[in-house]
C-alpha cells in the first residue's frame, strides 16, 4: 500500500521538511497528535525516505496487548519461558532490527515494560523472556501516542526518562479541523482511492450541500473518519442518514 500526506497547509509542509531531514538520521522519533491525525502514514513515510527503506517496518500496538503477551511480542522468547512456549520466537525488536519498529500507542505502554523499553533505547541489547544471553539489535524506534505524555509523567503513568530518550525529534500531527482548507484534498483523494478499490467504472461526487455539512463538521476522528464517510457514501449509504450523523456531531 502506498501512504501519502495529503495537504498544503504549512504545518503538512513543515512535516514534509522534517520528514526529509530526519529519515537518516536514525534519532528516536515521537509522533504526537489525535486519533485518525494520519501518524502512521509519517511513520512509514519516514522509513520510506530513509537508507532502512528495503529492511523492515514492524508494527507494534502497544494498547492491543496486555504486558506479558506485549513483552513477549517486543522481545521474543526462549524455548520453556512460559507454559505453552514450546519453541523459541524472536521479538519484533528482534525482526525489525537494521529496520524501523513503530510503536503505536506508546502512552498506553505498562511502566514496568517502559523501564525494559528505556534499556533497549540506551544500549541497544536485552534478553529475551527466559533467556539470558544478550541480543543486539540496531532498530530504528519510532512512536506514537494521542495522550498528553506530559500529563501522564506528571501523573506517574510514563517515566520521564523515557520520555526524554523518545523525544529526541518530536513531530505534532494537526487535527483536520485546523487544516480545513485541506478538506476537498482529501475528500477527492479518498473518492479516487475507494472508486479504484471498489472497481466502480462510474463516476462518483460528492453533492455541494454535503460538502458543506463536511466542511462545517467538527472531526474528532479527523482524517481516518472523513474517509470512513466517504466510503460509506460510496458503498451505497443513504445520503440524509450520513448527513444527519454528522451534524449530530456538530460543534
Amino acid at each position: 500500500m502506498d501512504y501519502e500526506l495529503i495537504g498544503n497547509h504549512p504545518s503538512i509542509g513543515k512535516i514534509r521538511e522534517l520528514i526529509s531531514l530526519v529519515a537518516d538520521t536514525g534519532y528516536s522519533v515521537l509522533l504526537l497528535g489525535e486519533t485518525g491525525t494520519g501518524k502512521e502514514v509519517v511513520a512509514r513515510l519516514l522509513h520510506a525516505a530513509s537508507s532502512r527503506r528495503a529492511k523492515r517496518f514492524v508494527k507494534v500496538n502497544c494498547a492491543a496487548l496486555p504486558l506479558t503477551l506485549l513483552e513477549s511480542e517486543l522481545f521474543g522468547y526462549e524455548k520453556g519461558a512460559f507454559t505453552g512456549a514450546d519453541k523459541f520466537k524472536p521479538g519484533k525488536f528482534e525482526i525489525a532490527s537494521d529496520g524501523v519498529i513503530y510503536l503505536d500507542e506508546i502512552g498506553d505502554m505498562p511502566l514496568v515494560l517502559q523501564a525494559k523499553l528505556l534499556e533497549v533505547l540506551q544500549s541497544g541489547e536485552f534478553a529475551r523472556l527466559g533467556g539470558t544471553d544478550v541480543v543486539k539489535v540496531s532498530t530504528w524506534v519510532i512512536a506514537s501516542t494521542n495522550h498528553d505524555l506530559e500529563k501522564d509523567m506528571k501523573a506517574g503513568k510514563f517515566r520521564e526518562d523515557l520520555y526524554y530518550r523518545l523525544n529526541i525529534i518530536k513531530i505534532e500531527m494537526p487535527p483536520l479541523r485546523e487544516r480545513k482548507d485541506d478538506l476537498p484534498l482529501l475528500m477527492d483523494y479518498f473518492t479516487e482511492r475507494y472508486r479504484k478499490e471498489l472497481q466502480l467504472s462510474e463516476g462518483f461526487s460528492i453533492h455541494e450541500e454535503m460538502r458543506d455539512v463536511f466542511n462545517d463538521y467538527f472531526w474528532p476522528g479527523n482524517a481516518r473518519e472523513l474517509a470512513s464517510a466517504i466510503l460509506r457514501l460510496m458503498m451505497g449509504d443513504d445520503p440524509l442518514i450520513v448527513k444527519s450523523d454528522l451534524l449530530e456531531g456538530i460543534t
